[in-house]
């Protein structure tokens, strides 16, 4: 039986929405009430927080997954890539009040610690790292906006779609880290024990984007 972990939250109903475009047997999902382990014709679908899904692959716990790119990186796992679904279509950016747009014109020395809150700690780590500079970075798991407004931190590390709550909480997109979707992944045993099955996974969601491109 092959195992599917599915992100619990705003993305599942994205996740199901690809599951039935690609013909994939999901209609106990949901109908699931409050399961969160649901068995359907050959595939046991496990439904977990997003943080947690590169973790549930990688320690083989679930076989292949959906996941958000940002969530993938911020994990630092050992796993493989099958296809980039190009849904939950979002960036991952640096904001913040003027002051810290003031403080990106100048130069790079001026950002040495500088104070940003986020949910992803190594991902801010990481970004920071590559321009030289080692920020003082504040996890935070949620109401990121808040941190800049109690000066709580100098500027937030986001998933940004629309922009919207970034400006009425009178906050600015400094810079893009990179773009975020939705893609699905798979360790690397199971990618050589289910290949056949993951192999057909791959064949529907080619014929998708197709038609998705017509």
């Amino acid at each position: 039986m092959l195992t599917f972990a599915l992100p619990k939250g705003r993305m599942l109903k994205t996740c199901i929405k690809l599951l039935k475009e690609m013909n994939i047997p999901c209609v106990n999902i949901e109908n699931r009430g409050r399961a969160l382990v649901i068995e359907e014709e050959g595939i046991r679908y496990i439904l977990v927080k997003p943080m947690d899904v590169p973790t549930y692959v990688h320690h083989g716990a679930a076989d292949v997954a959906f996941a958000g790119s940002d969530v993938i990186w911020e994990s630092g796992a050992s796993l493989v890539e099958i296809t980039d679904t190009q849904e939950g279509l979002c960036r991952l950016v640096i904001a913040g009040p003027q002051s810290l747009v003031n403080l990106f014109l100048k130069h790079k020395s001026s950002l040495m610690g500088i104070r940003i809150a986020t949910k992803y700690p190594n991902i801010t780590k990481q970004y920071f790292s590559s321009m030289g500079i080692q920020p003082e970075v504040i996890p935070l798991k949620g109401s990121i906006e808040l941190a800049p407004l109690l000066g709580l931190s100098d500027g937030i590390l986001d998933i940004v779609q629309t922009g919207e709550t970034l400006r009425a909480n009178g906050l600015q997109v400094v810079e893009e880290v990179t773009q975020v979707s939705l893609r699905i992944i798979a360790n690397n045993k199971s990618v050589h024990e289910h290949w056949d099955k993951l192999g057909r996974f791959l064949e529907k969601i080619r014929i998708l984007k197709e038609r998705k491109r017509l």
